[in-house]
């Protein structure tokens, strides 16, 4: 059966026919060069990806962090045991009402809002690890890039190119036919504008039809990230939450049902 069925009659659809994907285990450090702002979050509990927007804050999302405790690491472009750069967890920011529809139980949203920040405890400088900028969705049909730390290739980031946006939902809710699994929640998705790779959604979760194909949910990200970057910004001041994010200690919160992310680094 279909998980997320209520999203179903308000979807637009594409063929599922899209290009080759191909997938890279970037498991040297030349093959790993200009995608080293991505990287592996670790927390008490396993992990996700996540990926720098700024030299101090990465995006990933909400459910790998709400409610799982303190000890988040972000291990910016992690292969086989080392990193470029390692930092620690300081303050966190949930998109606002995610934990609100996590309580109700409504998963087109609690998807839809499924994003948080993080900041880090002193920006990342290397020139490898430049911070990515969001994108509005592409059209549909549009090639995407997922660049992951999925179960079976936990020690080295794997790029998919080839898979495309098949599918628009209400709420801001995209699907599409990446291959991601445990360990992919969070991880970002790209879609290319001009030369340079941005970020448009990350992985939330899936969706499984017996006979029919795999799809990934994720979320647009172009009207929400904003306002959570200058929330967390904002912080140390204690300034007013703007509309759009909700603040939340590191280890305060609520589960928030995660979809890829499992115990023990699975």
């Amino acid at each position: 059966m279909r998980v997320f069925t209520i999203l179903a009659t308000v979807a637009l659809l594409v063929p599922m026919t899209s290009g080759a994907q191909v997938k890279d285990r970037l498991d040297r450090r030349d093959k790993l060069l200009g995608w080293e702002a991505v990287g592996r979050l670790d927390g008490p509990h396993g992990h996700c990806t996540a990926a720098l927007i700024t030299r101090d804050v990465a995006l990933t999302a909400a459910h790998c962090v709400a409610g799982k405790g303190t000890g988040f690491v972000f291990r910016a472009g992690y292969r086989d045991g080392s990193a470029i750069a390692s930092r620690s967890v300081v303050d966190l920011v949930l998109a606002d009402g995610y934990l609100d529809a996590v309580a109700r139980r409504d998963r087109g949203q609690a998807i839809a809002l499924d994003v948080a920040l993080v900041r880090l405890s002193s920006a990342i400088y290397d020139p490898g690890a430049n911070p990515y900028e969001i994108a509005a969705p592409p059209r549909l049909g549009g090639q995407l890039t997922l660049a992951s730390y999925g179960q079976g290739r936990l020690e080295a980031l794997t790029l998919e190119r080839g898979c495309a946006l098949k599918k628009r939902y209400r709420d801001g809710v995209v699907g599409f036919d990446c291959d991601a699994t445990f360990g992919s929640s969070g991880a970002p998705v790209f879609t290319k504008v001009g030369d340079r790779f941005r970020i448009f959604s990350v992985v939330s979760s899936g969706t499984v039809d017996e006979g029919l194909p795999k799809e990934t949910l994720g979320m647009e990200l172009s009207a929400i990230v904003p306002q959570m970057l200058e929330t967390l910004r904002n912080r140390r001041a204690l300034a007013p939450i703007s509309n759009g994010a909700r603040r939340i200690g590191v280890g305060q919160g609520m589960s928030g049902g995660a979809r890829f992310v499992r115990p023990n680094g699975s």
